[in-house]
């Protein structure tokens, strides 16, 4: 099995810390990301700036970064100012996301869920005409902290939505982070009788701590595609209580020491904790990654192994 991973700590770990990093000090994360040999990044999200500054100056990441051939870049839009912003940075792959809460989506975005449903078709077509892949994310995929839980149902008439709209991918996000093994069996045995599994991937939070149990248990039904964070970064501005990502570092761990998955393809995971170790560093903070905390201890294990 081999395992696509993208690394959304651009968008999910800047959106969600107080420190604002400088263009220089973007551009040096991403460049140690490619370096460990992450090639599916997520440079941000085309927001407004004055609601989510710490997203100021993405335009200017997607055109340093363009002649990295051998890395697919994307990048979030919530609507149609934000898509249009994206293809003129050059976006190859862009994230059109609404929540499954109606709560949620309207905090997000200030428009209901019936309301979103039309322009985001609108936003599909304008990329697919611009020759632009397309993921489309549905939020909350597993419960919200607004309502609760999220009937399957809703789930995958959104995944409906999106297959007629001609999507490329299918991410179901846990932004809450409530979801369980069962949970995410439930919802993989009803999407993947709609949808191919190789075009699902997982997007989830670790609030519980089930992240990366949700992860393994995922990839049981097939599914290959996951987004991470490096550090363990992350969260949502607006779904409050919403924790950090499963740590890139612990994902690419866990995968190491698993028979069937294709070794070549992962990342150098003492490159993933110099990365997470720096990430630290920029923000004056820690993280919920744990391989790269106890590095110490790692690298004695590893030596000793």
């Amino acid at each position: 099995m081999k395992i696509e991973i993208e690394e959304v700590g651009l968008r999910e770990g800047l959106q969600s810390n107080n420190v604002i990093l400088q263009k220089h000090e973007k551009i040096n994360l991403v460049e140690k990301m490619i370096d460990a040999g992450l090639n599916r990044i997520q440079l941000g999200s085309f927001v407004n700036p004055q609601k989510v500054p710490q997203m100021e100056g993405v335009d200017d990441l997607f055109k340093y970064f363009a002649d990295h051939r051998n890395v697919v870049f994307s990048g979030l839009v919530l609507n149609k100012k934000g898509l249009l912003r994206a293809i003129d940075a050059g976006i190859k792959y862009v994230n059109i996301s609404m929540s499954a809460s109606e709560t949620h989506q309207l905090e997000n975005t200030g428009k209901s869920k019936a309301e979103s449903y039309t322009y985001i078709e609108e936003m599909i077509k304008i990329a697919k005409n611009n020759g632009i892949l397309v993921k489309g994310g549905i939020q909350a995929a597993f419960g919200c902290f607004y309502e609760g839980r999220i009937s399957t149902k809703d789930v995958l008439s959104m995944v409906s939505f999106y297959k007629n709209s001609g999507v490329d991918e299918y991410n179901l996000s846990d932004t809450a982070g409530f979801a369980t093994p069962g949970d995410v069996q439930k919802i993989l045995q009803n999407v993947c009788e709609l949808i191919p599994t190789d075009k699902i991937s997982l997007h989830m939070h670790d609030t519980f701590g089930m992240g990366i149990v949700n992860i393994y248990e995922a990839m049981q039904h097939g599914v290959v595609k996951f987004d991470t964070s490096v550090a363990g970064m992350g969260g949502c501005p607006f779904m409050k209580g919403a924790a950090g990502n499963v740590p890139t570092e612990d994902f690419v761990y866990m995968l190491s020491s698993l028979d069937f998955i294709n070794k070549d393809s992962l990342p150098d995971i003492a490159k993933l904790i110099d990365c997470a170790n720096y990430t630290r560093q920029l923000f004056n903070r820690d993280f919920t990654g744990k391989v790269s905390f106890f590095k110490d201890s790692y690298n004695k294990f590893m030596r000793e192994k």
